[in-house]
């Protein structure tokens, strides 16, 4: 996923006396020009390998057409919009320190952010419905509703993407940050009532002598109590590869040391969007069925 930093510009660059002089981006040493070009490169391959087999494999396979396989598609899409596009743009400012696409990494940063965060809330609150509502969940959350969900995000999303632009709208950093903040506060707060809600029925399974038909009725809380702390997984990694950037400002002040503020912004930004790269391989560790699926896909294509 993306970052909540790197939608924006770089921070402005400074004299060249601050980094190698052979150096053709002024802004880093030859150092770490090497090392983040190379950490960028790698989760820019796998992450774009990754997120295509996640859209793939829901497209392909029916059992991964439950409403929150879509919306994980749906935030796959993003994430490979980040690895695919975003970050060979970042490369090529890594290595050349050239600003000429920074607008495209506005749009697309701001864009792959709220979508994001946003997939994760429309997830969350899908979780807390088949917790809270087993019963009543295939009535509410219809493939209609989500498509209609689904489309309104990512509409939300290109309009916040395009306003954010200095150019065009310039909306405020501080808008953007509280919409991401308030969304995460929102996402944690329900995971807290979700696992709260699924403790409280399995108790309730285990005190009553529930008849075999009511037994299946628990497995599927069980299986949906699972989904759940997948999906909540993705949010705590999502929420660690944030933590360096809202951390920077405490410890490096921007206005007193901003060079190198500069400097730790570019790795800390760095190991934020390279969380976009990540999320398949969570599915494929702690999801079964996405797991059968993708080595079938991969059986699939080595035979061709």
């Amino acid at each position: 996923m993306s970052c909540m930093v790197n939608c924006s510009e770089y921070p402005p660059s400074f004299s060249n006396n601050t980094s190698d002089s052979t150096n053709t981006n002024p802004q880093l040493s030859s150092a770490s020009v090497v090392i983040l070009s190379m950490i960028s490169t790698l989760a820019s391959i796998s992450g774009s390998l990754g997120n295509a087999l996640v859209m793939i494999a829901v497209f392909k396979f029916q059992n991964l057409r439950s409403a929150p396989d879509y919306i994980i598609s749906s935030l796959a899409f993003s994430d490979f919009i980040v690895c695919s596009v975003y970050l060979p743009l970042k490369i090529y400012w890594i290595v050349t320190g050239d600003n000429k696409h920074s607008i495209a990494r506005q749009v697309i940063g701001v864009t792959s952010l709220t979508a994001s965060v946003t997939n994760m809330l429309v997830v969350t609150v899908d979780r807390l419905i088949a917790i809270r509502f087993p019963l009543t969940y295939i009535t509410i959350v219809t493939f209609n509703r989500i498509s209609s969900v689904i489309g309104f995000v990512w509409f939300i999303c290109l309009i916040s993407g395009t306003l954010y632009v200095p150019q065009i709208g310039g909306v405020s950093k501080f808008i953007l940050v509280s919409y991401c903040i308030t969304l995460m506060l929102g996402t944690w707060s329900m995971y807290v009532y979700i696992f709260l809600v699924a403790k409280r029925q399995e108790n309730k399974v285990h005190n009553l002598n529930l008849s075999a038909q009511q037994g299946t009725s628990s497995e599927q809380q069980r299986n949906e109590k699972k989904a759940a702390k997948t999906i909540f997984t993705i949010v705590v990694v999502y929420a660690l590869c944030w933590l360096p950037l809202l951390l920077l400002p405490i410890f490096v002040s921007p206005s007193k040391n901003p060079v190198l503020f500069q400097k730790c912004f570019v790795w800390t930004q760095t190991i934020l969007v390279c969380n976009s790269a990540l999320n398949p391989y969570i599915y494929c560790v702690r999801s079964q069925k996405y797991r059968k699926q993708f080595k079938k896909l991969l059986r699939m294509s080595s035979s061709v």
